[in-house]
């Protein structure tokens, strides 16, 4: 091989590893991070894209407690119920206001039944006796003012038709009434020349006895337990009302509550205990009062007596209490139907004063409920009462 040969030889091979280390130098060296650090997020424009996988869904907590059940019994305007049982059963007994005629439901709304076919127009009250086969029917007669009081029973007919309500008129004209608890007696007012009397008699008017007089007029009964009668002045915003207690056999009086403006009351069947409602500067409050010491307690839910009725222990009460309760003439702006409610279901308990929301009925309804006549069952297990706007009757089943 000659020497130019050789130098060529040894050119290309000098060529060929320069080319070869230009290549894997450019190819395996290192490349740098980006600036900034660690690393940073994607710039607005170029997030990485959602995943395709649905996120998890827990299945919502269930503590298993019961929900309330609102339902409507009457589709007409009742004058007044008793809620009773039968066979273990609650039953509500009921008479509409338009006729008069008498039916039989259960408090679940179920298999109602008419009673009575018996004519007695526009009854604005029924007044019943415990077992819910007597009741005086309070009306006003076509054209007229005076108030009559119809004193009937209910007497099944003989044959598979309805019943009849057979009984007698009582003396015209009396302001107020109530039934004894245990449905034998009446006790009512009667206008005297020189005032008011309270008359006591059975429920077909007979055996009458006066226990009491006042030469003040405007006055508002009820006989909470068999040994007491209440009669509470007429309540206004505009005067201080007094609560009077009335012994039904002696006949003899104590005050209980004074001087208290737009004064309304309720008293325990079982207790000594009254509820009652203060109506001072427009505004409204509800107390408990103990007769037995003389005490009063502020509770700290704001409703009317009359939107309340005592469970069987006297220890609880279930009142319908306004959602919104606006500054007012009290009770007179509720009466007179100026300022109506939206009323949800409490309970409270006297003992300790603590309250529990039992149920929204309004929300229930979708439309508001005023609720009046409340009566709570045996076992505390349905609310029965009357709508004051509409005077329908509803039951609420607060277990099961």
């Amino acid at each position: 091989m000659s020497r130019r040969t050789k130098i060529l030889i040894a050119l290309g091979l000098v060529l060929i590893l320069t080319a070869l280390g230009i290549v894997l130098y450019f190819f395996f060296r290192p490349t740098p991070l980006p600036s900034g650090g660690d690393g940073e997020f994607p710039p607005p424009g170029e997030e990485l894209p959602p995943t395709t996988e649905p996120p998890t869904i827990l299945p919502p907590s269930s503590s298993g407690a019961f929900e309330p059940i609102l339902r409507q019994l009457s589709k007409v305007p009742v004058a007044g119920a008793v809620l009773g049982t039968k066979s273990g059963e609650a039953i509500v007994r009921y008479q509409e206001r338009s006729v008069g005629n008498v039916y039989e439901i259960g408090a679940a709304g179920d298999e109602e039944i008419r009673l009575t076919n018996t004519t007695v127009s526009k009854v604005y009250e029924a007044l019943w006796s415990k077992s819910g086969t007597a009741l005086v029917s309070r009306y006003v007669r076509e054209g007229g003012e005076t108030i009559e009081s119809f004193s009937a029973e209910i007497k099944p007919s003989a044959t598979e038709g309805d019943g009849q309500l057979l009984g007698t008129f009582l003396p015209r004209g009396l302001p107020d009434m109530t039934v004894s608890p245990a449905g034998n007696s009446l006790f009512y007012l009667q206008e005297e020349s020189d005032g008011i009397g309270g008359i006591r008699s059975d429920l077909a008017g007979g055996n009458r006895v006066k226990l009491w007089g006042s030469p003040m007029k405007e006055w508002l009964v009820s006989w909470p337990s068999e040994n007491k009668i209440l009669l509470l002045s007429k309540p206004s915003a505009f005067a201080d009302g007094m609560l009077l207690l009335l012994d039904p056999i002696q006949g003899g009086t104590s005050i209980l509550l004074r001087g208290i403006p737009g004064l309304t009351a309720l008293m325990s069947p079982v207790k000594t205990e009254i509820l009652y409602s203060a109506s001072p500067d427009s505004t409204l409050s509800l107390h408990l009062f103990n007769n037995a010491n003389g005490q009063p307690r502020d509770l700290s839910v704001t409703t009317f007596p009359e939107k309340c009725a005592f469970a069987k222990s006297g220890d609880r009460v279930y009142c319908g209490v306004p959602k919104v309760i606006p500054q007012g003439s009290y009770p007179d702006s509720w009466y007179q139907g100026v300022i109506p409610f939206t009323d949800e279901v409490w309970s409270i308990t006297l003992s300790s004063g603590t309250t529990e929301r039992i149920s929204d009925i309004s929300g229930k309804r979708g439309s508001p409920i005023d609720l009046v006549r409340p009566m709570v069952s045996s076992d505390e297990k349905f609310l029965v009462f009357i709508d004051k706007g509409s005077e329908t009757l509803w039951s609420l089943q607060m277990k099961e």
